[in-house]
């Protein structure tokens, strides 16, 4: 006994050993986070082609979408549609009466005060509308 202390007789190769496991485990880790890492990945690039499939498709019907709108039939029934026009020699038939929702239920009866009271609504702001050309 050299000063009183005494050393436990480590063999070498429990060291080697003890640094080969140590090793192994930081490999295992190092791998395992990579293979995770690259499932991620995989995932992410599946969704980015799905999403560039739908985009793809898109852009194709847009492009008909696009094809259909420089054609003159589109162009004659915005024309006709929304801003009212007429060809030469042609003469529009504008509607005067409201349009009124379709009941789905089934009708009831209705006392005479109240019938009177909805058979005497007044045409005359659509009247107007119409002679003032706001329609």
């Amino acid at each position: 006994m050299r000063n009183g202390r005494q050393r436990l007789p480590i063999p070498q190769t429990d060291i080697i050993t003890v640094l080969a496991a140590i090793a192994a485990v930081f490999f295992v880790l190092a791998f395992g986070g990579k293979a995770v890492e690259g499932y991620r990945v995989q995932r992410y690039n599946a969704v980015l082609r799905a999403e560039v499939a739908a985009l793809r498709e898109e852009q194709e019907s847009l492009k008909k979408r696009l094809e259909h709108v420089q054609t003159p039939e589109y162009i004659e029934e915005v024309a006709r549609e929304q801003y009212k026009w007429v060809k030469p020699g042609e003469n529009p038939i504008i509607s005067i009466f409201r349009s009124r929702p379709i009941m789905l239920t089934t009708p009831t009866l209705v006392s005479q005060p109240e019938a009177l009271a909805a058979s005497s609504l007044s045409h005359w702001p659509e009247w107007f509308d119409l002679l003032k050309g706001n329609r």
